[in-house]
């Protein structure tokens, strides 16, 4: 996310999240901003989303009809909100920042662990644990395999980063020299 689009979604994502968490409804909620999202980024619909010719009317009017099996009164009138301060390309950041106000409800968070070799399944059990532990959250491990980090481990927590790979100290250790 960029820091504007991020400014701009933060207002709309909040509101949002107080609506689904008021109604009981995140999982819906979310599913349905992830599913505009995908609907926003599509190249052939930002042409019409651009288009000086579309109104504001017609532009609420396609995002609801694509959305019209998710759409409740609230979620329309989410849309036509978006719509009439020409904010639909903004639902991507808006989804992400709605992912992220439920994750930090629930007490969850996803830890992004980059290895230079791939970690078995004892390994990733005893990791998630332990940052459980650390995090006081229940966390969802993303594994991938960067060798270029040459050995250790590189873990994402939210805005937190611990770079244990032997690149991150070779490169910590050629800027104190």
């Amino acid at each position: 996310m960029t820091g504007k689009l991020t400014t701009i979604a933060r207002p709309y994502a909040a509101a949002a999240f107080e609506c689904a968490l008021e109604k009981k409804a995140l999982a819906a909620w979310e599913m349905f901003l992830n599913t505009a999202a995908s609907v926003a980024k599509s190249p052939s619909l930002a042409v019409i989303l651009e288009s000086p010719k579309v109104t504001t009317k017609q532009r609420s009017d396609l995002f609801c009809e694509i959305l019209d099996s998710m759409l409740d009164a609230d979620k329309k009138n989410f849309i036509s909100l978006l719509a009439e301060n020409k904010r639909l390309p903004v639902l991507p950041d808006i989804a992400d920042l709605f992912s992220q106000y439920r994750a930090a409800h629930e007490k969850n968070i996803s830890v992004q662990i980059t290895s230079a070799v791939p970690l078995d399944e004892q390994y990733q059990q005893k990791l998630s644990a332990a940052l459980a532990e650390r995090l006081q959250k229940q966390v969802t491990l993303q594994c991938e395999v960067d060798p270029t980090i040459l050995g250790g481990a590189i873990i994402r927590a939210g805005d937190n980063v611990i770079d244990g790979s032997i690149r991150g100290k070779l490169n910590r250790l050629v800027e104190s020299l």
